[in-house]
């Protein structure tokens, strides 16, 4: 017979297996291949300075033109990281992570901001860096998912925080097919790299600074002008 002294914490892991359960939705697994392509800008594979993130900007969308905005807008969802407990094994070239998204919409992963929401439909993202501070040795990767043609695992979009408990979603580096900064699988995006691999799944471009963006983009629109500007005197001649 229970004595009355043992009733509290009886009553109390009912309750912890009861909020456990109620808390719990849906579990992400994410990550590489083994020995996977993973490169940086001068076509070295990546060390053990690089993090590698999952998350969501909500509704701020990240372009090569705006990525000092990124980190005050990021939502981190989990993080692999080295030594090869934490999800990166840069020996074997391979990350990995299992992380809950739980009824409430938020994530069970210590990397993440316990006041972070992110809601069904939200677009993920995988971050790539080995420092998010804008400067001449920083190199980013930001890819994403945005077709499901071709995949072998789910489309990167978060799923509903009321899925029943044992739901589960796989997002494969191998289905990125997106790169606002860097490469994923063969196609390069935005950036500066000085060895293209040719073949990869993964690279990290030099971080633009925001100033020197600004000077590209202007200097293109003044090349713009001036080539409209001698087109329309041709054609009035």
């Amino acid at each position: 017979m229970k004595t009355l002294a043992s009733i509290p914490r009886f009553l109390c892991l009912a309750l912890a297996l009861a909020w456990t359960s109620g808390t719990h939705a849906s579990t992400i697994f994410w990550g590489s291949q083994f020995n996977d392509l993973l490169f940086d800008s001068n076509g070295q594979p990546l060390d053990t300075t690089y993090s590698f993130e999952i998350g969501s900007f909500g509704s701020f969308v990240p372009t090569y033109q705006n990525v000092d905005q990124w980190v005050a807008n990021w939502k981190v969802f989990d993080r692999a990281f080295d030594p090869d407990a934490n999800g990166w094994n840069a020996t074997e070239q391979f990350f990995v992570g299992t992380v809950d998204h739980n009824a409430l919409g938020g994530s069970d992963s210590p990397d993440a901001n316990p006041a972070d929401v992110f809601a069904q439909g939200e677009k993920a993202y995988l971050w790539v860096y080995n420092s998010k501070t804008i400067v001449p040795t920083s190199e980013w990767a930001l890819l994403a998912d945005s077709s499901i043609v071709g995949n072998l695992g789910n489309s990167w979009v978060f799923p509903d925080p009321a899925d029943p408990p044992g739901t589960s979603y796989d997002w494969q580096l191998g289905d990125a097919d997106e790169a606002i900064i860097g490469g994923a699988n063969s196609i390069q995006g935005a950036g500066e790299f000085v060895v293209d691999p040719g073949t990869f799944s993964l690279q990290t471009h030099v971080v633009p600074e925001p100033g020197s963006t600004f000077l590209l983009f202007a200097a293109a629109a003044a090349h713009l002008i001036r080539r409209t500007r001698r087109l329309t005197r041709k054609a009035t001649l």
